[in-house]
């Protein structure tokens, strides 16, 4: 449900539906929990109920974190595509082979 209001507020731009979608299933996670964790936290008295509600909200940001961390590269390459081949072509990151086509205008 997170994905409706972010997609809402990209109405009018200039960005693709798929980016749109991304940045609504990547996009920041927990703060709503931090926020409201802490309020609860400094409005209740001292003591186990107002500990139970930092752990509560603790564990909420942690688990976030986790299960949309762990997730994310799945979202990531299902909407970019796949990630380049591990041997490259000549010229491309990771290879020490220059490209020839930009060794041949330097020449």
């Amino acid at each position: 449900m997170r994905i409706l209001p972010i997609m809402f507020a990209f109405l009018g731009s200039t960005f693709a539906w798929r980016d749109r979608l991304m940045v609504g299933a990547l996009g920041p996670r927990g703060t709503t929990s931090i926020v409201f964790g802490l309020l609860a936290f400094n409005a209740l008295p001292d003591g186990r109920y107002a500990d139970t509600a930092l752990y509560a909200m603790t564990l909420t940001v942690l688990g976030s974190v986790l299960l949309h961390g762990g997730g994310s590269v799945v979202i990531a390459r299902s909407l970019t595509g796949p990630p380049p081949s591990a041997a490259g072509s000549p010229g491309s990151p990771g290879t020490d082979e220059p490209d020839s086509s930009v060794v041949a205008k330097r020449s």
